[in-house]
């Protein structure tokens, strides 16, 4: 195991007073994590077990005898304890002068109704600081973002030329695990890659199983990788052969909301105005019944990272520079075929920087 590499003790002291500023507004003493990528956030230790305490005036890691020389080599200027009562020895840390305690929402319910026995009267409350802190990403943390997708646009394109008619969508899936389980330099993948052929994607999260790949298929190919600890999310439809101009037409469709909403992305825009831009372009075509997925979702330490959705019915909430959003419209005829298209960007002041360099037009294989 090594260090979180690509950040300066510089940057992991300003998450923590990120952290610790958000913790005063929010009028919490001390903060409980037990949620891996926010652990991971706070002190770069990606081991486990781990559960992470944040006062004003100490930070202090748990894990085991086990994990404390990976800790070692991963975290600096944070105390490890390898107590084995955590929560008890938490519990005298902070039971004399802590009135209000948060808890992220990663921890396990035995680890909350330990925490009630041993803090008596004190309050706990679910906390989403970390959370709020995460929203928005780093200059490093974008650098390993964009270094995910090339290595992710790298496998998408290393895996085209052997997909062909007659393969399973199990094999076409089983092609993309194999090239990301055969470079060295990434964590895996960031989630069980789709493949949908013809009419299975209808099921947007469809599950590949043995439908085989038929001449004229349209193939949605939905892939990501982690890249030291950051997600990579992409999705491009290809077509097996010559696609029929009404397929063309819909794949342009789908490229077209895209652009459209990316062309109202910058620091301040609603999150609805957004997802609105692409959800017209879509129902002037006469396919919103066809669009019922939300635009997109945050992206960082986890391929859905806490942060804004782009949807119609989830919270409104104002883009802020530094955020990480997936893009991703789609068109879905029952009985027919889908397409999607997905981009990874940034939200920037005055527009978005697009960490994608795939191209979007329709491949034909």
């Amino acid at each position: 195991m090594e260090k979180m590499r690509g950040f300066t003790p510089e940057e992991m002291i300003a998450r923590l007073n990120r952290v610790r500023a958000l913790m005063a507004a929010d009028s919490v003493d001390a903060l409980i994590s037990s949620d891996a990528p926010s652990v991971r956030y706070l002190s770069g230790f990606r081991g486990e077990p781990a559960i992470l305490l944040v006062t004003q005036d100490e930070v202090v890691l748990y894990t085991s005898f086990r994990s404390i020389s990976w800790a070692e080599r991963q975290t600096s200027g944070i105390e490890l304890s390898v107590e084995p009562e955590p929560l008890a020895e938490i519990s005298r840390r902070i039971g004399g002068r802590s009135r209000t305690v948060g808890v992220d929402s990663g921890i396990r319910h035995a680890h909350l109704r330990g925490l009630r026995e041993k803090l008596g009267d004190h309050r706990l409350m679910p906390s989403a600081v970390i959370d709020l802190a995460r929203r928005i990403k780093s200059a490093g943390e974008i650098e390993l973002m964009r270094r995910s997708q090339c290595f992710n646009e790298g496998i998408f394109n290393a895996v085209l030329p052997g997909i062909r008619a007659g393969m399973t969508e199990r094999g076409v899936q089983g092609l993309i695990l194999a090239e990301i389980a055969a470079n060295e330099e990434l964590d895996g993948y960031a989630f069980s890659p789709i493949v949908a052929a013809g009419a299975n994607a209808w099921e947007i999260h469809h599950r590949p199983d043995a439908t085989p790949l038929r001449p004229g298929d349209m193939v949605i190919l939905d892939l990501g990788v982690i890249f030291r600890g950051y997600a990579s999310d992409m999705t491009r439809t290809v077509c097996l052969g010559e696609p029929t101009p009404f397929m063309r037409e819909v794949h342009d469709l789908v490229a077209e909301a895209q652009s459209r909403a990316c062309a109202e992305i910058r620091s301040g825009v609603s999150s609805r105005v957004v997802d609105a831009a692409a959800r017209d372009v879509i129902r002037a075509a006469g396919h919103d019944r066809g669009f019922t997925h939300g635009l997109g979702h945050s992206i960082g330490l986890e391929v859905h990272d806490p942060g804004p959705t782009l949807s119609p019915s989830g919270p409104d909430i104002a883009l802020e520079t530094g955020m990480a959003l997936t893009i991703e419209p789609g068109v879905y005829l029952e009985g027919q075929f889908g397409v999607r298209i997905e981009d990874t960007i940034v939200v920037q002041e005055s527009g978005f920087k697009n960490l994608t360099c795939q191209s979007r037009e329709l491949i034909c294989l």
